[in-house]
């Protein structure tokens, strides 16, 4: 007998679907990579929360900070994320029951839910979209619910529901209100109530953009998300899909009231329960195999591996990040450079560098070239190198296009405590320590301050203050970018990654004349043969320039000379290189030869 009260629960079929969800968003979505993506932070100071209270729609934007913070547990993320799709099922699906008994009520009510969820399934998508969404279906419910009496009072009143959701979500909202009326109400004032809704609607706007906010009229009447996210590395696209998720309860509305209206073809209840439970279950199998396929086919597995790659590169996992980056097809210049980090941390710079395409040359490695966008991995690198000034001064640069960034917050943090700058390091603790995710990281670092014997206990700023350069320099100048290897050498010949860096930096440049002058500190720097690219290079300066002498200190290895020989027989073998492109590349495609003669910008 339970079991049947269960089958006749429709919230039985609510909850398989949650489950169903949080499961696809913890285990193949992973919730943490999507609080990765965006870096988000809640703050519980005045000036952080002032700043979302500036406009139509931070309201709800704030609120939405303050859950995506959790995201960094994928745990949380997933049960967050699940949660505000099934508010919005349940939702449309209480309002659809309220028209009238339709025997697909359940299939009716997911229609939106599916674009949902393709919107959803990429990471690019700002998680503020879905909030703003249920927030505006929350209001209308409430907007159904107040008695027609009182609707000419209330409708003026939206104002405030203006200022919480912002130009497009509150665009949405008086949609859904003045559809409503003219489809649903049988009140003789409803023409007064829509017409009434659509008056405010253009004014509110226009007071907002002209005496309260500084904001444009188009963002008054049309916002829908901050600029910053129309830019790298977000790229928000409102696509077809996005205008339909919208559109799609208003027209879904539309329909229902043609169905009524004019088909007059209602559903009768069922006589038989057993019937009816059978057909509910039929519909929630029904959903559950679209949600399967919609989800399947709609997620980008490049997108997340990209995102994977960078999340790796951040925790410092680079044989995992090796893994991971030979299954992304298409080329990017993030994973070639985080590749490269990779290869360098691993040992394999200068053997394997030719194993990801180099089809950006030397940018590959000074990824600072692409301006501000890049600047928290263009910090990363020079934190690497132990250039320390220079990962702080694009930390400094990330702040100006990223605002509070716990990543970048986190590596200013460091760098004044490398650098011994304690009042500094304290300012920007007691920023992290008002968000509550950081927490427990700024315990750890707040016990640094003037206590240099804990400090000394910490083997990462020990090793960076000893690769600290005692000048003051930094280019700053994208093509000028290897000179700052060359000063770090010349601070600290042990500077391991700084000349390894260097070589590659003339190997992908193809400034083979450099790379004789630099032969000696192989063996200074114990390496007991020279890496396999600098042999394919010295090979190559000596086809090229026979009377040239350059002196070696380690013999070339035969297998590489034999390779050599090979190559430029199969070369031989074609009228030009173009047509012995596809030969070379099956046996030599890594190879810096191959490299030189058809990858190099």
């Amino acid at each position: 007998m339970r079991l049947k009260e269960i089958i006749r629960n429709t919230n039985f079929y609510f909850l398989f679907f949650f489950l169903f969800l949080f499961f696809y968003y913890l285990l193949i979505f992973d919730s943490s990579l999507y609080y990765h993506y965006y870096q988000p932070i809640f703050l519980f100071d005045k000036t952080y929360l002032k700043e979302f209270l500036l406009y139509p729609g931070g309201p709800v934007e704030l609120i939405t900070q303050f859950f995506f913070q959790f995201f960094y547990f994928n745990l949380l993320g997933a049960f967050f994320i699940s949660a505000l799709s099934l508010s919005i099922f349940i939702i449309v699906y209480k309002f659809i029951k309220k028209i009238g008994d339709f025997k697909y009520s359940l299939i009716l009510s997911f229609l939106p839910v599916s674009l949902l969820l393709i919107i959803q399934n990429h990471y690019s998508s700002p998680l503020m979209l879905t909030v703003k969404y249920l927030f505006a279906l929350i209001f209308f419910l409430a907007y159904v619910k107040i008695s027609n009496r009182y609707k000419i009072f209330i409708i003026p009143l939206s104002c405030l529901i203006y200022y919480i959701l912002g130009g497009w979500a509150y665009l949405f909202y008086v949609i859904l209100c003045m559809s409503h009326e003219l489809f649903f109400s049988r009140d003789e004032r409803k023409y007064i109530y829509a017409g009434f809704s659509v008056v405010v609607y253009l004014i509110y706007p226009y007071i907002a953009a002209r005496y309260l906010f500084m904001i444009t009229l188009k963002e008054a009447y049309l916002y829908i998300v901050a600029y910053r996210f129309y830019s790298w590395p977000f790229y928000f696209n409102p696509n077809l899909c996005f205008y339909l998720f919208f559109l799609s309860l208003p027209m879904l509305k539309m329909g229902l009231f043609v169905y009524l209206k004019y088909i007059k073809v209602k559903v009768k209840k069922q006589n038989k329960l057993l019937a009816r439970f059978h057909h509910i279950s039929a519909q929630s199998i029904f959903i559950i195999l679209a949600a399967v396929l919609i989800l399947t086919f709609s997620f980008d597995l490049r997108e997340k591996k990209k995102n994977q790659i960078d999340y790796l590169a951040e925790q410092g996992r680079w044989n995992e990040l090796l893994n991971i980056s030979r299954g992304v097809g298409d080329y990017n210049v993030l994973i070639n450079f985080n590749v490269n980090r990779a290869l360098y941390h691993t040992g394999q710079l200068l053997d394997n560098l030719f194993d990801y395409p180099q089809m950006m040359g030397d940018d590959g490695l000074f990824i600072e070239n692409f301006s501000r966008p890049m600047a928290i991995a263009t910090s990363d690198l020079y934190f690497d190198l132990g250039h320390i000034k220079a990962a702080q001064v694009w930390a400094y640069e990330g702040l100006t296009k990223f605002g509070y960034n716990p990543r970048i917050l986190k590596r200013i943090v460091v760098t004044n405590i490398i650098n011994e700058k304690y009042v500094d390091t304290k300012k920007f603790l007691d920023i992290l320590d008002k968000s509550i995710s950081h927490k427990k990281w700024v315990k750890h670092y707040r016990n640094y301050l003037f206590n240099e014997l804990l400090i000394k206990s910490d083997s990462l700023i020990q090793s960076k203050r000893k690769l600290i350069p005692k000048s003051d320099f930094f280019i700053a100048i994208s093509e000028d970018s290897y000179v700052d290897l060359i000063e770090l050498l010349k601070e600290n010949e042990n500077n391991k990654m700084a000349f390894e860096y260097l070589m590659a930096y003339y190997l992908l440049a193809y400034r083979l004349e450099d790379l004789p002058e630099y032969l000696d500190k192989f063996k200074k720097l114990s390496y007991r043969k020279y890496p396999r690219h600098i042999e394919e290079a010295l090979l190559l300066i000596r086809f090229i320039s026979p009377s040239k002498d350059v002196k070696i200190d380690y013999s070339i290895n035969q297998q590489t000379i034999e390779q050599f020989e090979q190559f430029n027989s199969i070369l031989s073998k074609f009228e030009n290189k173009v047509k012995a492109k596809e030969a070379l590349r099956r046996g030599f495609y890594n190879t810096y030869w191959y490299y030189v003669l058809y990858i190099k910008p």
